[in-house]
Protein backbone atom coordinates (compact mmCIF):
# COMPACT_ATOMS: atom_id res chain seq x y z
CA UNK A 1 0.00 0.00 0.00
CA UNK A 2 1.39 3.39 -0.88
CA UNK A 3 2.16 6.00 1.77
CA UNK A 4 -0.52 8.27 0.29
CA UNK A 5 -3.27 5.70 0.88
CA UNK A 6 -2.06 5.04 4.43
CA UNK A 7 -2.05 8.77 5.21
CA UNK A 8 -5.50 9.15 3.64
CA UNK A 9 -6.89 6.33 5.77
CA UNK A 10 -5.44 7.87 8.94
CA UNK A 11 -6.88 11.30 8.07
CA UNK A 12 -10.32 9.81 7.42
CA UNK A 13 -10.25 7.87 10.68
CA UNK A 14 -9.23 10.96 12.63
CA UNK A 15 -11.92 13.03 10.92
CA UNK A 16 -14.54 10.75 12.41
CA UNK A 17 -13.17 11.40 15.91
CA UNK A 18 -12.47 15.11 15.81
CA UNK A 19 -14.80 18.02 15.47
CA UNK A 20 -14.13 21.56 14.38
CA UNK A 21 -16.81 23.25 16.40
CA UNK A 22 -17.00 25.98 19.00
CA UNK A 23 -18.05 24.40 22.30
CA UNK A 24 -19.06 27.78 23.75
CA UNK A 25 -21.52 28.41 20.94
CA UNK A 26 -22.71 24.80 21.21
CA UNK A 27 -23.44 25.34 24.92
CA UNK A 28 -25.52 28.37 24.01
CA UNK A 29 -27.53 26.35 21.45
CA UNK A 30 -27.96 23.57 24.02
CA UNK A 31 -29.33 25.89 26.69
CA UNK A 32 -31.12 28.56 24.63
CA UNK A 33 -31.93 27.04 21.24
CA UNK A 34 -31.47 28.93 18.00
CA UNK A 35 -33.35 29.86 14.83
CA UNK A 36 -36.72 28.41 15.91
CA UNK A 37 -35.07 25.21 17.14
CA UNK A 38 -35.83 24.51 20.81
CA UNK A 39 -33.00 24.23 23.35
CA UNK A 40 -31.80 20.69 24.03
CA UNK A 41 -32.06 21.45 27.74
CA UNK A 42 -35.85 21.43 27.40
CA UNK A 43 -35.71 17.62 27.39
CA UNK A 44 -32.15 16.69 28.41
CA UNK A 45 -30.39 17.25 31.70
CA UNK A 46 -26.64 17.19 32.34
CA UNK A 47 -26.19 15.86 35.86
CA UNK A 48 -23.16 13.76 36.78
CA UNK A 49 -23.83 10.76 39.00
CA UNK A 50 -27.61 11.23 39.04
CA UNK A 51 -30.52 10.05 37.00
CA UNK A 52 -33.35 12.43 37.90
CA UNK A 53 -36.37 13.02 35.70
CA UNK A 54 -36.03 14.14 32.11
CA UNK A 55 -37.86 13.46 28.87
CA UNK A 56 -34.62 12.53 27.12
CA UNK A 57 -31.47 10.77 28.36
CA UNK A 58 -29.11 12.50 30.80
CA UNK A 59 -26.24 13.80 28.66
CA UNK A 60 -23.55 13.88 31.33
CA UNK A 61 -20.61 11.87 29.94
CA UNK A 62 -22.54 11.28 26.73
CA UNK A 63 -19.35 10.82 24.68
CA UNK A 64 -18.51 7.68 26.68
CA UNK A 65 -21.91 6.16 26.00
CA UNK A 66 -22.27 7.41 22.44
CA UNK A 67 -19.09 5.82 21.07
CA UNK A 68 -20.20 2.18 21.48
CA UNK A 69 -23.96 2.85 21.03
CA UNK A 70 -24.10 1.98 17.33
CA UNK A 71 -21.48 -0.38 15.91
CA UNK A 72 -19.17 1.36 13.45
CA UNK A 73 -19.98 4.93 14.57
CA UNK A 74 -17.78 7.30 16.53
CA UNK A 75 -19.32 9.34 19.34
CA UNK A 76 -19.40 12.41 17.06
CA UNK A 77 -21.09 10.48 14.26
CA UNK A 78 -23.67 9.04 16.65
CA UNK A 79 -24.44 12.48 18.09
CA UNK A 80 -24.77 13.95 14.59
CA UNK A 81 -27.21 11.21 13.62
CA UNK A 82 -29.13 11.69 16.86
CA UNK A 83 -29.51 15.41 16.13
CA UNK A 84 -30.35 15.14 12.43
CA UNK A 85 -32.21 11.81 12.39
CA UNK A 86 -33.45 11.33 15.95
CA UNK A 87 -35.83 8.54 15.00
CA UNK A 88 -33.09 6.24 13.62
CA UNK A 89 -31.96 5.10 17.06
CA UNK A 90 -33.93 5.66 20.25
CA UNK A 91 -32.25 4.90 23.57
CA UNK A 92 -33.96 2.09 25.45
CA UNK A 93 -36.40 3.39 28.04
CA UNK A 94 -37.19 6.61 26.13
CA UNK A 95 -39.93 7.40 23.66
CA UNK A 96 -39.35 8.42 20.05
CA UNK A 97 -40.30 12.07 20.48
CA UNK A 98 -37.18 14.17 19.93
CA UNK A 99 -37.62 17.35 17.91
CA UNK A 100 -36.98 16.26 14.30
CA UNK A 101 -36.11 19.55 12.57
CA UNK A 102 -32.72 20.60 13.95
CA UNK A 103 -31.24 19.99 10.50
CA UNK A 104 -33.74 22.45 9.02
CA UNK A 105 -33.23 25.21 11.58
CA UNK A 106 -29.53 24.91 12.40
CA UNK A 107 -26.66 25.62 10.03
CA UNK A 108 -23.98 22.96 9.58
CA UNK A 109 -21.58 24.96 11.76
CA UNK A 110 -24.23 25.21 14.51
CA UNK A 111 -24.59 21.43 14.48
CA UNK A 112 -20.81 21.03 14.60
CA UNK A 113 -20.66 23.46 17.54
CA UNK A 114 -23.39 21.55 19.37
CA UNK A 115 -21.62 18.22 18.83
CA UNK A 116 -18.34 19.72 20.06
CA UNK A 117 -20.09 20.93 23.22
CA UNK A 118 -21.78 17.56 23.81
CA UNK A 119 -18.42 15.80 23.56
CA UNK A 120 -17.16 17.93 26.47
CA UNK A 121 -19.92 16.85 28.87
Amino acid sequence: MSNFIIVLIIVLLLAGCATSGNAGHGAQIFSQGQADAPPCSTCHQVVNGQVGFSIGPNLARVAERAAPRVVGMTAAEYLRQSILEPHRYVVSGYRDMMYPDYGTHLAEQDIEDLITYLLTL
